[in-house]
């Protein structure tokens, strides 16, 4: 009997290990305070530029419905805008130009997204009037975690760190929110670059905001493969210590 129930306290004891997480490793950014901040949209906006490589998604509204049409050869207005402008888009050469409707080939490479619409819109207005012209970056980032991993999709150049960790489905309570690893190539150079999820610094960080191919690792900590909710291991826990206190149940 004596022995049944030290193996029941033993895997019980395993199985309560998750309780042992300190706040600041499970909460994000733990240590901040409730304040305000001042927002940095128009500076974010300088700071990222269009460059090779990248897919613009470009819509252009106009009064006349057959020049929208023509102008938008990805269509506009639908569900599927979106899907096929991330997908087909406006792919920037390695030259720096996209190939645009009615203008042919323009240089958009080192271009804001917004100095890119003001380009094209001025061009367009040459041949066209009362037109609307908006430019997004669109692409994908990738999150892995060492279990599994999902790319996400960019509608524009603001997708946080924090965004697309809630759409990844990737999050566990023992991955290293600390450590977190963001790999980015640009100007033909590979950044390798850890960040602090736990810490209010993370607002602060260059990072904070992601761009097309980003790779984002959030190491898994040490406890994660044997207590992740997917684990076989922690299934087996919980069906011996299950099988033990019955056992124990039944014996008394």
């Amino acid at each position: 009997m004596k022995k049944f129930f030290l193996g029941a306290v033993g895997v019980f004891f395993l199985l309560s290990l998750q309780s042992c997480l300190t706040p600041s490793k499970l909460y994000l950014f733990h240590d901040q305070q409730v304040a305000k901040q001042k927002l940095d949209s128009l500076e974010q906006a300088k700071l990222v530029k269009i460059k090779k490589g990248d897919r613009l998604q470009v819509i252009v509204n106009s009064p006349d419905v057959n020049i929208t049409a023509f102008l938008n050869p990805f269509g506009v207005g639908n569900s599927t805008s979106f899907e096929q402008q991330n997908i087909n888009g406006y792919l920037v050469s390695q030259e720096g130009f996209i190939d645009f409707p009615k203008l042919g080939k323009l240089k958009v490479d080192s271009l804001t997204t917004g100095e890119a619409a003001e380009l094209i819109y001025e061009k367009l207005s040459y041949y066209y009037k009362d037109l609307y012209v908006d430019v997004n970056l669109t692409g994908r980032v990738f999150f892995i975690n060492g279990r599994n991993g999902t790319d996400i999709q960019m509608r524009n150049e603001r997708l946080t760190i924090f965004e697309a960790l809630s759409q990844s489905g990737v999050q566990d309570p023992y991955d290293k929110r600390n450590k977190v690893w963001l790999v980015r190539e640009e100007n033909g150079e590979r950044d390798f670059v850890q960040l602090n999820l736990a810490s209010k610094e993370i607002f602060n960080s260059p990072y904070y905001y992601l761009r097309n191919n980003d790779l984002v690792y959030v190491r898994p900590g040490r406890l994660s493969s044997l207590m992740s909710a997917s684990s076989p291991t922690r299934s087996i826990l919980t069906a011996t210590g299950l099988l033990l206190t019955l056992i124990i149940a039944l014996r008394r």
